[in-house]
């Protein structure tokens, strides 16, 4: 009789991950990229190739200058109208969910390669909640995620929330019984789940009386790498100096346009680069502004959050660093510290606390009855935002191990007791 094989996919808005698991085969990581576990969520289309490239290739085809277009944070477009919409690729118009399928196809083939086997089950991890207080676009993101599911080959597919499947990651190595708080920041969005875990536990077909609680917000780490770029990148273009005889503020929302993953591509229009070109002429500090036009010229978003991705990581080891866009006229100096950088994401960590606390009542459970805490997704590594979260806990233990591939292997975790 024939093996059959099954995946977990953790589709990530910053990276991604895939594990491949079957009866006799416990949850393992594939290597997607080279010798890595996790690839980013990023696609570069080359102008005039019928072929996209992914990840980590994606990236340093778009730093090197080459002529295309590179997209991040896809999967916060579903539920969007931009789902609906599509986009122009070299000329066609293409609908977002071939896209997604694109790189979801990828990822399976790099499991069906490294097992020799095709693979045709899969647990897909979501968020809480795609969209905030809107159910109706929530049920249809995952509609939409089922769809690009079955285009990218799948017969059966699944679903479970992201901070349940880091959860069954960890509670491999759980002694005992253990009521647990799971605080999953990704990309785009903050999940959080109450449950029970232990050793006896994660042998339980039906899982659900072990849940108490989860929910989640549209908040993540591109809102922080937004956060950044806002604050302490975008003054040395120009942002929130004065134009004009009234002495207006310029206006702010191209700024917020290239600070944020999502919106980088459709900002390049005619329209914005009019407004810019107008202000620039009664710019007050042209020198700085032009920089702004500079980068909507040379189609520069993606280089500059890079930029901004970079210094939030290097922040996270040192409490000050200095960044130069040697791309921009002047090759501006950017300074920037832990301290700064924390109050810059205080407002967006005080609704992901608040989010917390709704989780806790939600379960009915007080937080000095959490006894551990599974942190999960990259952002957790801001020492701010871990040192906020882990003070809702006094008592808790503290588990991080494997925070960027945690979901990805629960969620095998999930397919094997599940298929």
């Amino acid at each position: 009789m024939t093996q059959e094989f099954f995946c977990g996919i953790d589709f990530g808005t910053s990276n991604s991950s895939i594990a491949v698991t079957s009866p006799t085969l416990k949850p393992q990581m594939v290597t997607v990229e080279a010798e890595h576990t996790t690839i980013p969520s990023a696609i570069f289309y080359e102008a005039n190739s019928p072929s996209p490239v992914f990840g980590r290739k994606a990236m340093q085809k778009y730093i090197n200058g080459e002529e295309g277009r590179l997209m991040r944070s896809l999967k916060r477009v579903l539920g969007t109208d931009l789902m609906q919409n599509g986009t122009i690729l070299n000329g066609k118009s293409v609908k977002f969910e071939n896209i997604l399928a694109q790189y979801i196809k990828y990822m399976k083939e790099k499991a069906e390669t490294s097992i020799n086997k095709t693979i045709k089950k899969v647990v897909m991890g979501r968020p809480v909640h795609f969209r905030d207080n809107d159910r109706k676009g929530d049920k249809e993101a995952e509609k939409q995620l089922r769809e690009i599911a079955q285009i990218s080959g799948f017969d059966e597919i699944y679903f479970q929330y992201e901070p349940i499947a880091a959860a069954y990651a960890h509670e491999e190595k759980i002694t005992g019984e253990k009521l647990a708080c799971v605080i999953d920041i990704g990309g785009g969005t903050s999940d959080f789940s109450i449950i029970r875990l232990g050793e006896k536990l994660k042998y339980k077909q039906n899982r659900q009386d072990d849940i108490l609680a989860d929910s989640g917000i549209r908040i993540g780490g591109n809102d922080f790498d937004k956060d950044l770029s806002i604050s302490s990148f975008m003054p040395e273009l120009g942002f929130r100096t004065t134009y004009g005889k009234k002495n207006l503020y310029v206006p702010s929302s191209q700024y917020f346009d290239m600070s944020e993953w999502s919106k980088i591509n459709g900002a390049y229009n005619y329209q914005n680069k009019k407004i810019i070109k107008e202000v620039l002429n009664e710019a007050h500090q042209p020198e700085k502004y032009v920089r702004l036009q500079e980068l909507y010229e040379q189609e520069a978003g993606h280089r500059l959050l890079m930029l901004v991705e970079e210094a939030k990581i290097k922040l996270s080891q040192s409490s000050q660093i200095n960044t130069t866009l040697e791309f921009l006229s002047g090759k501006p100096k950017i300074k920037t510290s832990e301290n700064l950088f924390s109050q810059a994401i205080k407002p967006d960590l005080s609704q992901i606390k608040k989010a917390m606390s709704e989780c806790l009542q939600q379960a009915q459970i007080k937080s000095e009855k959490i006894e551990i805490i599974i942190l999960t997704g990259g952002s957790t590594e801001i020492p701010f935002v871990k040192n906020e979260l882990c003070q809702m806990f006094p008592q808790a233990q503290i588990s991080a191990e494997n925070k960027l591939i945690s979901v990805g292997l629960g969620l095998a975790f999930d397919a094997y007791h599940y298929f």
